[in-house]
């Protein structure tokens, strides 16, 4: 009994990695709060698009990876952190937008952090396109 007990904790610990998407792998680069005296992450919205449609967001900073998800206009966010060419930014957002572009939930990023730390939870992170993005505040 122990040993099958083994082996099916061992199946099942290879068989849930095996469709995990390593975080530090092929591009993926999780969003990192800095820490500094004031919030880590600024406030804004997804800017103006066309009828419709929504931005991509990416599990690291290029639109080389494979989307994870994606934004329609309006829907807030907290931006973290600028790529190395300015070009994408990092994002911290709740799945689901509030009434007038207010968030869901709170993400915990609206207080300072004592050291750098890669986001987690319990919202939504991601990289989009830094044009995609209107700043509110911050």
């Amino acid at each position: 009994m122990r040993k099958l007990l083994t082996i099916s904790i061992l199946t099942a610990f290879t068989c849930s990695s095996a469709f995990a998407q390593p975080r530090y792998t092929m591009g993926n680069d999780p969003v990192t709060l800095t820490a500094s005296e004031t919030d880590p992450c600024s406030y804004g919205v997804i800017a103006q698009l066309p009828p419709e449609s929504a931005i991509d967001v990416y599990p690291g900073p290029s639109t080389d990876l494979e989307p994870i998800g994606q934004l329609a206009e309006a829907h807030p966010v907290w931006i973290c952190e600028t790529s190395n060419d300015s070009e994408m930014v990092g994002i911290v957002y709740s799945a689901f937008a509030g009434n007038d572009s207010e968030p869901a939930e709170d993400c915990g990023v609206s207080s300072p952090v004592a050291e750098d730390i890669d986001y987690l939870e319990p919202c939504e992170s991601g990289w989009i396109m830094a044009e995609d993005v209107e700043l509110l505040a911050g």
